[in-house]
């Protein structure tokens, strides 16, 4: 992929539309390169739910940097992977169908439950010879925000999901849509839930 001048240092490796307004809040306007990795856990590993989302999150970023011309950036660039989970008793992903997401938000009703981020923040450099990018230094962290909602009826679930097709959201629901008049507590921060906890991320800014 040619990289025009004036695109920045920064590759997130993730189609998240939340995750790249996240970053650009905060004055990151990244290039989004998307990984097609397969994020099926291989049956011998026995992770944590926070190593888990590592795991995926590495995964991706390394998915995408094998992919990267080194001729076409610069010493230094970041190249950005994240995985976030909803987690209660087991790992809940994203709902496959209408009768899924009913389900989980079904499960999440009058308790709580934590929302786990892995991220993987590589910054990558052409050696000397070589033909691919490689790294130079490799983050890797979580960070979990504990969720707690309150009641709310199956049709309240329906209407929502309804009208917020939540089919690319672990959890079955967005924290900054309509969903949040059922959520009673937040604790930790919220652009986890949303995504990507910058505030922990900016610790391994240089």
């Amino acid at each position: 992929m040619a990289r025009r001048k004036e695109e920045p240092d920064w590759i997130l490796a993730s189609a998240s539309p939340r995750r790249k307004e996240i970053l650009e809040g905060h004055g990151i306007f990244p290039v989004v390169i998307p990984s097609s990795v397969d994020e099926t856990m291989p049956a011998d590993l026995n992770l944590t739910p926070e190593e888990t989302t590592i795991y995926l999150a590495e995964l991706k970023a390394f998915a995408v940097l094998e992919e990267l011309d080194p001729g076409d950036w610069p010493l230094g660039c970041y190249v950005l992977g994240v995985d976030t989970i909803v987690y209660k008793d087991r790992i809940i992903g994203k709902p496959v169908d209408e009768a899924d997401a009913l389900g989980i938000l079904r499960s999440l009703r009058n308790t709580k439950h934590e929302v786990i981020s892995g991220v993987c923040l590589i910054v990558a450099a052409p050696p000397q010879g070589e033909a691919a990018l490689t790294p130079v230094k490799n983050h890797q962290f979580s960070d979990t925000t504990t969720v707690r909602f309150g009641d709310y009826t199956d049709d309240d679930i329906l209407e929502y999901i309804r009208a917020n097709p939540p089919y690319d959201k672990s959890g079955s629901y967005a924290v900054q849509s309509d969903w949040k008049k059922h959520i009673l507590e937040v604790d930790g921060d919220i652009e986890n839930v949303i995504g990507l906890t910058f505030m922990k991320l900016s610790m391994y800014l240089e």
